[in-house]
């Protein structure tokens, strides 16, 4: 089963900004539609394009300027995906996707990732990111060789954000569990490995060099959450705000050792909003590929205090309804304009950039930090 059951048609650029090569570009295909089928796949990916819209941080004006979504039409010979392990159901697909494909887990899935790569590769060679849906209704996803794979469930949009977290964007995931709270798993209670490489989870307890300490507020209790018991999940509240930063533990498959940067995130719970370090991340990789974002090209780091602080200002002004919007909106889409030559040029003036850095950056990050009676 693979690329002998099926063929390639029609690429389609569903949200074009301009130029791939300045521009984050994201490739979404699909595994066992039929041609009769290539309708439904269409509408999931419109679907999928109106509700990433929605959805911080991608629903700023500066990031989506930055995107283009393209659409390959792959046809498959048979409907659905595989599942011989669980149900025993044998189809014939063009990317071989499989559910239940360590028969244990049902929504564990596989699929032929260096095919979907090679025909990444072929139709839109500059891509970013690489989505495959999956023509089923039954929940499953997985993200594998930085491929995200998602079914067409019923929460198929919030879904593909979060694999899409794992795979364009080298996010963890943040739920304190393997197979779940009420599994009775084991070995998965207290982690004791090195540092992790995600940027939104860690085993370091040290606000001074944190990952994320440029996005917590002085005052913030240290650790702000702990597992009393760690041979299960956490079953407390938040101590905190929603929305506030600090080091919250479990994660990462573990219930503890591994904190996570907020009591929620999309990539703990589908249906929650990105983090604040998790958008970070996002904005940052966008705003990279797209030659953009003056302060993170003169930084060189999205979690840089003063990156944070420049970021969260913006982001408050812009809310619905926020003094000056109607401001920052114009200055904003002044930015959107203007943003990549000015970063091309800091990038290959070193000097410049430590100018920028020093006489503009860091005096307007303290004086925000200061009205906000952050002290950092």
């Amino acid at each position: 089963m693979g690329a002998s059951d099926g063929s390639v048609g029609a690429v389609v650029k569903v949200i074009d900004n301009g130029s791939d090569t300045e521009n984050w570009n994201l490739v979404i295909t699909g595994d066992g539609f039929t041609l009769s089928e290539l309708g439904d796949f269409s509408a999931a990916v419109d679907g999928l394009v109106a509700y990433m819209q929605t959805q911080p941080p991608f629903d700023s004006s500066i990031i989506w300027t930055r995107i283009n979504i393209y659409r390959i039409d792959v046809t498959s010979d048979e409907s659905g995906t595989d599942n011989p392990n669980c149900d025993g159901t044998a189809v014939a697909t063009y990317f071989d996707s499989t559910l239940c494909s360590n028969g244990k887990d049902a929504r564990l899935m596989s699929i032929d990732t260096q095919l979907a790569k090679d025909t990444a590769d072929d139709q839109v060679p500059e891509w970013d990111a690489l989505l495959v849906l999956v023509n089923t209704t039954v929940r499953g996803g997985t993200t594998i060789d930085g491929v995200a794979v998602r079914t067409l469930s019923s929460d198929v949009n919030e879904g593909c954000l979060h694999e899409l977290g794992h795979a364009a964007f080298g996010l963890a995931d943040e739920y304190p569990y393997y197979s779940g709270c009420t599994s009775g798993e084991t070995g998965h209670d207290s982690y004791a490995g090195g540092e992790p490489a995600e940027p939104n989870v860690t085993a370091n307890t040290d606000p001074a060099t944190l990952k994320w300490s440029g996005y917590v507020t002085v005052g913030t209790p240290w650790p702000t959450t702990r597992n009393a018991d760690c041979t299960q999940c956490d079953s407390q509240s938040s101590p905190v705000a929603a929305g506030s930063v600090g080091l919250f533990e479990g994660a990462r498959y573990y219930h503890c050792g591994l904190y996570r940067p907020e009591f929620d995130c999309r990539m703990n719970h589908n249906t929650m909003p990105h983090c604040a370090v998790c958008s970070g991340v996002i904005i940052t990789t966008i705003g990279q590929n797209s030659a953009c974002w003056v302060a993170t090209a003169v930084y060189g780091d999205s979690l840089h205090p003063d990156v944070v602080t420049l970021r969260r200002w913006r982001d408050r002004h812009l809310a619905p309804g926020a003094r000056g919007a109607s401001a920052m909106r114009l200055m904003v889409a002044g930015y959107a304009r203007t943003g990549p030559a000015l970063a091309r040029l800091t990038r290959s003036r070193p000097r410049l950039a430590r100018l920028l850095r020093i006489r503009g950056f860091q005096p307007l990050a303290r004086m925000l930090r200061r009205r906000a009676g952050r002290v950092r």
